[in-house]
């Protein structure tokens, strides 16, 4: 009965410890992704998503037709912040 009560004990160390650090990963992957795109726009050069640049436009227009086969409609192209 002490094996079992053991093992159950390391099972929870584990499992705490694997949710502690996935969870470090994520908050520090959302924390770099809300820095960079503070960075992003605050720098205003390359094209604009915003229809100005037909080569963005038409890559972005490429890229819902092949990945909803025909199916999905782009109604407006903006940038998120």
């Amino acid at each position: 009965m002490d094996q079992l009560s053991t093992a159950f004990t390391l099972l929870g160390i584990g499992m705490i410890t694997v949710f502690v650090v996935l969870s470090l990963v994520v908050i520090t992957g959302n924390l770099l992704i809300r820095f960079v795109n503070t960075l992003n726009a605050s720098d205003n050069q390359g094209p604009s998503l915003h229809g100005d640049d037909p080569g963005a436009v038409a890559a972005i227009t490429a890229a819902v037709e092949i990945v909803t086969h025909g199916k999905g409609r782009i109604t407006s192209i903006e940038r998120k912040k």
